[in-house]
């Protein structure tokens, strides 16, 4: 006899293998929801990153949609609950490999504007570079620990926000949270020095 778990499984892969095959159709039917989604992730990004990545981040969000009807099981909740959290990942996740998210640009604007400094500048790149450090720095000074952990390993050893939260036992959504958190105190910590 077949246990209940098991006939829940099959029934599972049933249902991702119709919505695979009509992906095309679910996705119109999500449409409106995965472009309102898009609109207010690029409405948070600064205007050179909105203007040239839009598109690409539109795409992305799509290809994350049909990638999460493959893995959605309807016994932990509805599907747009699951896929909107993919979504935004996704499109965090693309930006980040193009080193165009927040932190990530700042650490790469910083170095691109020490190189251009040292180019004309030899005589004062000490003093530059150590006031660029320390702006950093004091910025980084305002994070508790958990959230100067979890810039250093998203910026530095490009980890996902799921990775992070296998190490430090922590919900993606919840390590995306610090981030972000993490991010408006770094600004306002930048701005306050400036």
């Amino acid at each position: 006899m077949i246990s209940r778990p098991e006939v829940e499984d099959r029934i599972v892969r049933v249902l991702r293998e119709q919505f695979l095959k009509h992906s095309e159709e679910i996705l119109q039917r999500f449409n409106r929801q995965i472009t309102n989604t898009v609109n207010w992730y690029v409405s948070t990004l600064p205007y050179h990153i909105k203007s040239s990545e839009a598109e690409d981040l539109a795409s992305e969000a799509k290809i994350a949609f049909v990638t999460s009807l493959k893995n959605w099981d309807p016994r932990k909740g509805e599907l747009w609950s699951y896929v909107s959290l993919r979504l935004k990942g996704s499109m965090q996740d693309y930006l980040r490999r193009k080193k165009m998210d927040q932190i990530s640009g700042m650490y790469e604007w910083i170095n691109s504007a020490a190189y251009a400094y040292m180019a004309f500048n030899k005589e004062a790149i000490i003093g530059d570079q150590v006031d660029d450090l320390l702006h950093v720095e004091s910025a980084l000074k305002v994070l508790t620990d958990k959230e100067k952990e979890v810039v250093e390993t998203y910026c530095k050893k490009d980890k996902t926000f799921k990775e992070i939260g296998e190490e430090i036992g922590l919900s993606e959504s919840q390590v995306s949270r610090i981030y972000k958190e993490a991010i408006i105190k770094m600004r306002k910590s930048a701005k306050s020095s400036e």
